[in-house]
């Protein structure tokens, strides 16, 4: 059983995320030194860069291996000279680092990387929690979980394989629902408000475990009508891998997708208080590492001549196929960007698609000019909205300007 402090930590989180959320300043102590960190509070408070580089002095971690068959991506061309819109204002690409509190900024072009800066103490073999982005790690597990018949179709219903799912919430809900974000679940995720599912959640889980948390939820929309981003849906897919998979979401992933696509780097999973990787957002990893989750979806879900991810995957993760999740002003949507499984499209469309975290983490892909970005940030104004949108924005004007 957690103590009252672990309880008022994970509040003091909430409320730490809701202040910067509403752009007030906050600083709790400074950064901890090794072996003197109190927990989550202590991530976001002084240096951002460094405690987002080393996410294991905060919270429990599972650890991926290197890679035995490292995936080089070769040197950096350094031949990038960019300068475009942000905000109404002409911006080069080091202005833009510094307005988004980019940490890294990696370009890959036709297989070829053409910019790649780092800041702020990062390098190209330090890690980088992710957050969201690895959300879309999850999907990509999914779907090696389907290909290899672990799964019989996302058309099933998510309890036939999670039968302790009992809650009325999830009748005629279907594995393809909760990819989607259109579980139709009711979740809050304001962090300002104290009655929020997300602040309701710290103080339940534990003693209760996510799966018995989800049973408590109700529903808001029916299934497959309505797209609302809810991280707790990415939560019930991590469950659904590891009870199809008959093992760790660490140890499958690292022999199913970190092995074979050739991280060059160790990753980390962050580990609730039973030990179950956070998979709505719990990853960290090199940008480098992160690009090639990049160039995988960019080529198909092949590396090389090694297929990864199944036939059609791809496709199938990164294109909306339904009006609720399609870009654009949406009623049936509570997001002017288009979703899929797992992956974002920026709201002015154009074949692209990214992985998307809260604090500026970005995993970009624009496959007609055949373009990879990944930008790290510990980046506050990316809870503004406006900021948010407009970093996608520099983002896709960016990899359309490498066209033919």
């Amino acid at each position: 059983m957690p103590s009252t402090r672990t309880h008022y930590l994970l509040t003091v989180i909430a409320l730490l995320f809701s202040l910067q959320a509403s752009g007030q300043g906050v600083t709790i102590g400074g950064t901890p030194a090794d072996g003197e960190a109190v927990g989550l509070t202590a991530m976001f408070a002084g240096d951002r860069f460094e405690n987002f580089r080393h996410m294991e002095r905060f919270v429990p971690t599972s650890v991926m291996t290197p890679s035995p068959i490292p995936w080089d991506l070769g040197e950096n061309y350094n031949t990038l000279e960019y300068s475009g819109p942000f905000l109404g204002q002409p911006t080069s690409l080091a202005r833009f680092m510094t307005l988004s509190a980019t940490s890294a900024l990696l370009v890959i072009k036709d297989g070829r990387i053409i910019h790649e800066q780092y800041a702020h103490g990062d390098s190209r073999d330090s890690l980088h929690v992710s957050f969201s982005v690895a959300k879309s790690f999850t999907s990509a597990l999914l779907g090696i979980a389907l290909g290899e018949g672990r799964l019989d179709s996302l058309d099933d219903p998510i309890r036939k394989y999670l039968p302790e799912l009992t809650s009325k919430t999830f009748d005629g809900v279907t594995v393809a629902h909760v990819l989607q974000m259109s579980s139709g679940v009711r979740f809050n995720e304001t962090y300002t408000d104290p009655e929020a599912d997300i602040n309701k959640m710290t103080t339940m889980v534990p003693p209760m475990t996510y799966l018995e948390y989800i049973n408590t939820l109700e529903r808001e929309h029916p299934p497959g009508t309505f797209n609302h981003y809810a991280s707790i849906n990415t939560q019930l897919l991590g469950i659904l891998l590891v009870k199809v998979a008959g093992e760790s979401l660490t140890s499958y992933m690292t022999s199913r997708l970190w092995h074979p696509l050739g991280m060059e780097q160790k990753g980390l999973w962050t580990l609730d208080e039973q030990g179950f990787e956070l998979a709505m957002g719990g990853l960290a990893a090199s940008a480098r590492d992160y690009a090639k989750l990049g160039l995988l979806y960019l080529h198909n879900g092949m590396r090389g001549d090694q297929r990864i991810l199944p036939e059609g995957w791809v496709k199938a993760s990164v294109t909306p196929n339904e009006a609720h999740l399609m870009p654009g002003d949406n009623p049936a949507s509570s997001n002017v960007s288009g979703y899929q499984y797992q992956w974002w499209t920026p709201r002015d469309w154009d074949g692209d698609f990214l992985a998307r975290g809260i604090w500026g983490q970005n995993i970009y892909v624009h496959p007609r000019n055949r373009v990879v970005i990944v930008k790290l940030a510990a980046d506050q104004k990316n809870f503004d909205p406006r900021y948010k949108l407009a970093y996608v924005d520099y983002l896709q004007d960016l990899a359309q300007s490498l066209g033919e």
